[in-house]
């Protein structure tokens, strides 16, 4: 019989999740107290990023992190009154790093890349959106020999995998894109990373082709969830009102652990926030994404303007945004785009909460604790890239087929993730 899926959130996972139930031929129901796409999903670097497969902390970073932490505009700061509570969790992150626990996780994460651009068309074909994804490989630049030298185990580590590296000179990377600066010494792919044009502009439509077919979007907040032995029964909303659910699935970001701690089930998730600039005056023109080997993030060609996004800032989840990380983007990547303007009026900046687990790896996964709940959250920087294949994964857990995914290193019960 047809089930009652009730989703809770409207970001990228969440949509995806609600379009591969509506597929298996389930009515569905999304709620999220902002409109599909506008949270977290709506200001990410728009990359399409299937082979970054290694961690997201490794034990070459955690050598950099003394550094970044003098710095406040650094690609990554805890507030200081934040600390304490962020220590768990970075305490957790460090005991990830050990040489088993890395191939692990780069195996489960290169697992997850290998359906991301197929899942992906899957969900734009139908949407009628397919040219939002641009399938135009992002460059990484070096102005640097020992920032290329520094990646070189990286570029091993993703060939050993199934996802080769090309190497230009920095001649050849201006010869692609001629607003490089001459500083530029070499440039690499990533071994597969497409971008979109609007990562927004995604899930809108996405989530438009998903209300054509029946589905049901509903823009509020959920006050409770109501259990009934081991099972979730209905979704209380703020405005008072009631959804009753045959089955839950949460997909709500950096808030999700908030949920399943109504029933017992406590996750080690943090809000690490990400920060962009987007210039519609940008005065560069690139073809393509590019990453800079000097900082985290990502300058992407959008129809709204050039994105300049990036950081990692551990503050909670309600502290005030610090624009300055935003303008501090510009200063990175003006080093290799000198001719990139300053702000104007047109300029706009934006924060958004990655919802981050220890061990870079998201939860994909049914509950412990109810037998009709399944989780799909943690996704960190990863969340476009992996969203629609995590939905579909969704799918398969909620309709109980099977998968041609081991989802072992995605499950809830993992010690690394569970607080």
């Amino acid at each position: 019989m047809t089930k009652q899926i009730v989703i809770i959130g409207a970001g990228i996972v969440g949509i995806s999740a609600a379009a591969f139930l509506q597929r298996a031929g389930e009515n569905v129901t999304v709620i999220d107290r902002l409109p599909p796409g506008e949270g977290c999903s709506f200001g990410n670097a728009g990359g399409i990023a299937f082979a970054e497969i290694m961690p997201g902390l490794h034990p070459n970073m955690f050598r950099k992190i003394p550094g970044w932490l003098l710095d406040p505009l650094g690609p990554l700061t805890i507030r200081w009154r934040y600390l304490l509570k962020a220590m768990p969790w970075l305490l957790q992150a460090a005991q990830q790093t050990t040489q088993k626990r890395m191939n692990d996780i780069t195996a489960a994460r290169a697992a997850l890349g290998l359906r991301a651009v197929a899942d992906f068309e899957t969900l734009l074909s139908e949407a009628g959106a397919l040219d939002l994804m641009v399938k135009r490989e992002t460059l990484r630049i070096f102005d640097d020999a020992k920032q290329f030298e520094a990646e070189q185990f990286e570029r091993d580590v993703k060939a050993r995998h199934g996802f080769p590296v090309d190497v230009y000179t920095g001649d050849e990377a201006r010869e692609m894109e001629p607003d490089l600066g001459l500083n530029v010494q070499s440039a690499t792919t990533h071994g597969g990373w497409y971008f979109v044009k609007n990562p927004l502009s995604v899930v809108q439509a996405i989530a438009r082709r998903f209300v054509a077919s029946g589905g049901t979007i509903i823009t509020n907040d959920v006050a409770k969830i109501s259990i009934e032995g081991n099972r979730a029964q209905a979704i209380a909303l703020t405005d008072g009102k009631t959804v009753k659910a045959d089955h839950v699935v949460i997909c709500a970001g950096a808030y999700s652990h908030l949920l399943s701690k109504q029933w017992g089930e406590n996750f080690r998730l943090e809000a690490e926030r990400g920060y962009h600039m987007v210039l519609p005056n940008s005065g560069v023109s690139l073809s393509r994404s590019i990453t800079y080997a000097r900082t985290p993030g990502a300058a992407t060609p959008m129809d709204v303007g050039l994105r300049l996004a990036g950081t990692d800032e551990f503050a909670g989840l309600d502290a005030e945004p610090n624009y300055a990380r935003s303008d501090a983007l510009l200063h990175v990547f003006k080093k290799i785009l000198p001719g990139l303007k300053a702000p104007d009026a047109a300029t706009t900046r934006w924060m958004g909460r990655r919802p981050g687990l220890p061990d870079s790896l998201p939860v994909i996964s049914n509950s412990d604790k109810l037998e009709n709940v399944t989780y799909g959250f943690g996704h960190g920087h990863m969340g476009l890239t992996w969203g629609p294949t995590t939905g579909r994964l969704i799918a398969e857990l909620v309709t109980r087929r099977p998968s041609n995914l081991d989802l072992t290193p995605f499950r809830a019960s993992r010690p690394a993730v569970r607080a």
